[in-house]
């Protein structure tokens, strides 16, 4: 009987490497959220407001950690053919669909909807199937 190798389908490479990018971009964010705080901080000494303007940027940096972290285990299952990444990167997609609905934001639009029919592909898929 001969063996069947199932491959990942392109549209799981795609989403796999463009959350890979967005997470490179994420945390080069979040290292300029630190040293932006920092930054503003020290700008801020004069009027007194030094401490919450680095207070602000760490905690929203805090708030964001742990998404980043949450995406590169869904963008590892993504390459690896786990339906569960596929169903929470739906979810996070659906969500940014909706914010971009709501702020009429034509190319936010045009991207997830390129990533609802990647996603709607790979559920299909045999190879998030296994």
């Amino acid at each position: 009987m001969k063996n069947l190798v199932i491959s990942r389908p392109w549209q799981g490479t795609a989403v796999g490497v463009l959350n890979a990018i967005g997470i490179g971009f994420g945390f080069i964010g979040l290292i300029l959220l630190f040293l932006g705080g920092s930054l503003i901080a020290g700008l801020m000494e004069s009027s007194g407001m030094a401490v919450m303007a680095g207070l602000g940027t760490t905690v929203l940096a805090i708030i964001l950690l742990p998404f980043l972290i949450l995406g590169i285990f869904v963008t590892i299952g993504l390459f690896k053919g786990q339906m569960w990444a596929v169903i929470i990167a739906l979810i996070f997609t659906g969500l940014g669909l909706i914010g971009n609905i709501t702020t009429f934001n034509l190319v936010g639009l045009l991207f997830n909807a390129f990533f609802i029919y990647c996603f709607i592909t790979c559920m299909k898929d045999p190879y998030y199937k296994k």
